[in-house]
């Protein structure tokens, strides 16, 4: 349905973007006393449009496989660990 309003897959998930990158812009700027959830929730937004633009943009989503599941560890990977120091440190 989305693609055929917004023309293609490509237009669809570029204004997925963009709405993350306002999303992620009015957070942070509402954002008082650092606290950590909203960090965490800006982290985790911020993959997802890393996810998006591999997946997407950098034609990773018709990789074979293993390429694919790199890529979707390192994200992951990267994710966990920066959730980690961000908590714990």
């Amino acid at each position: 349905m989305f693609t055929r309003v917004f023309g293609d897959r490509q237009t669809t998930v570029w204004m997925v973007l963009v709405a993350a990158t306002v999303l992620t812009a009015v957070v942070g700027l509402e954002q008082h006393g650092g606290s950590t959830a909203v960090g965490l929730l800006l982290l985790a937004v911020a993959f997802v449009k890393i996810r998006l633009v591999a997946l997407h943009f950098m034609e990773v989503r018709d990789a074979p496989l293993p390429l694919r599941m790199l890529v979707e560890g390192y994200v992951g990977v990267t994710f966990v660990a920066l959730v980690g120091i961000y908590v714990f440190v």
